[in-house]
């Protein structure tokens, strides 16, 4: 690599190795979505269908409101103790619960004690994966170069993505390769086990991984927040409030394009379960390609334009969605669902370095925790849940597609209100 590139891409080591160490928590996050109609059957066998559905999906949700916990204290810690430290901390405490998810005896074994440590286990994960956001925006961008934060943020969500990707691809494949009796009696192991790779992970993000100048600046300056999060809540309490509102469509339209989707496929669209998961996989794939071409253009035009054009856009989609999605043509549905994960990275490629502009660096990754994280844990974490009692309670297949309009028309009355960020200094 020749000097005029490093100078353009600084700081390059870090970013892929805390990229793929990303991919790898999100991937461990992920799996649970992915296999809910199976861990419903496993840990539940003594509801009816739709009631073991619902509740595992309540568990899906209840993890995520122990996301702002882990969040909260994470976001503590990058704000007093640095961005890298915090970074790994989530890293080396994902590894287990997902590892044990994988060893972990099913109902049929040991009685409800087993569905008690699904639910712990679970909740583990969510105060791991709680901290991470707002640890590695703040980093990445923190470590770009003035005219390419857009497209450093979004290295964050690019492995977000990509672990969700990746996720989605090992399901796909293990529910491919061996029959459905093989696949409830062991095969749903394998991929929780491989979650195990996070960990040796960690190991090797202590060595390359740099810690952000911005933020040891601070330090050296005495300036660091002794309670970066009672400071945010009274002096920035309005990014936080913006921040939160506008995460409302990301998270809901994320959690009902590529997660939800799959058990409503399944169930709605007579879908068999390894052909969705191929065409999640698919699609999932080219948006997460998308996505820093999106935040390249967000460093050129700005980041409101991006922000408004992908929540109307997702209007839009609501309603379409899901009445194609239990359809019977499989061309329009890979069309739709492209479509929502376009204006989902469309807005998620401006999103990501808008969060880190709107907050200065002695409280960004709290600020970022209480509004971006909060949100992704109260609206995304329920979405599936919320869509599932919506259908149940109405008998409207496409009652999830109005929860997503409405949650779009807040989240655009939000970013409407704000100024344009992508010029301001860190």
């Amino acid at each position: 690599m020749s000097d005029t590139q490093r100078k353009t891409l600084p700081h390059k080591r870090t970013i892929i190795a805390s990229t793929l160490a990303i991919i790898l928590e999100w991937y461990s996050f992920s799996i649970f979505g992915f296999y809910a109609i199976i861990l419903s059957k496993l840990f539940f066998p003594f509801a009816d269908e739709t009631t073991a559905v619902l509740s595992t999906l309540m568990i899906f949700a209840l993890s995520f409101l122990f996301r702002p916990l882990g969040s909260v204290v994470i976001g503590s810690i990058g704000d007093r103790f640095g961005r890298k430290n915090a970074f790994i901390l989530t890293v080396i405490f994902m590894t287990f619960p997902t590892v044990l998810i994988g060893l972990l005896p099913t109902y049929k074994s040991v009685g409800i004690t087993a569905t008690v440590l699904l639910i712990v286990l679970r909740i583990g994960q969510a105060l791991s994966v709680g901290g991470e956001r707002s640890a590695t925006l703040s980093l990445f961008t923190e470590l770009a170069p003035t005219n390419l934060k857009g497209l450093y943020g979004s290295m964050s969500l690019f492995g977000t993505t990509s672990g969700i990707l990746l996720a989605s691809a090992v399901c796909g494949l293990v529910s491919s390769s061996i029959s459905p009796e093989e696949l409830f009696s062991w095969g749903w192991r394998i991929p929780f086990l491989l979650g195990a790779v996070s960990g040796i992970a960690a190991m090797f993000l202590r060595k390359i991984v740099e810690e952000s100048k911005i933020f040891t600046n601070l330090v050296d300056s005495g300036n660091v927040s002794k309670s970066p999060i009672k400071e945010s809540l009274k002096q920035h309490w309005r990014p936080v409030l913006v921040v939160l509102c506008a995460t409302i469509m990301f998270a809901v339209s994320f959690y009902l394009i590529f997660i939800y989707i799959i058990t409503f496929g399944i169930r709605y669209g007579d879908m068999p379960l390894s052909q969705i998961l191929n065409i999640n996989t698919v699609n999932l794939a080219i948006i997460t390609v998308f996505l820093p071409i999106s935040a390249y253009l967000s460093d050129r035009i700005g980041r409101k334009p991006s922000l408004v054009f992908g929540c109307a856009g997702m209007i839009i989609i609501g309603f379409f969605l899901f009445t194609t999605f239990s359809g019977d043509s499989l061309t329009h549905k890979i069309i739709v669902q492209l479509a929502g994960g376009v204006f989902m990275v469309i807005f998620a490629g401006a999103f990501a370095p808008f969060m880190v502009e709107s907050f200065p660096t002695r409280v960004r990754m709290s600020g970022i925790s209480l509004g971006n994280v909060i949100g992704f844990s109260v609206f995304g974490g329920s979405a599936p849940l919320v869509a599932s009692y919506l259908i149940s309670s109405t008998g409207n297949v496409n009652a999830p597609g109005i929860y997503l309009i409405v949650c779009s028309a807040i989240s655009l009355i939000a970013v409407l209100t704000i100024k344009e960020t992508y010029k301001n200094k860190l």
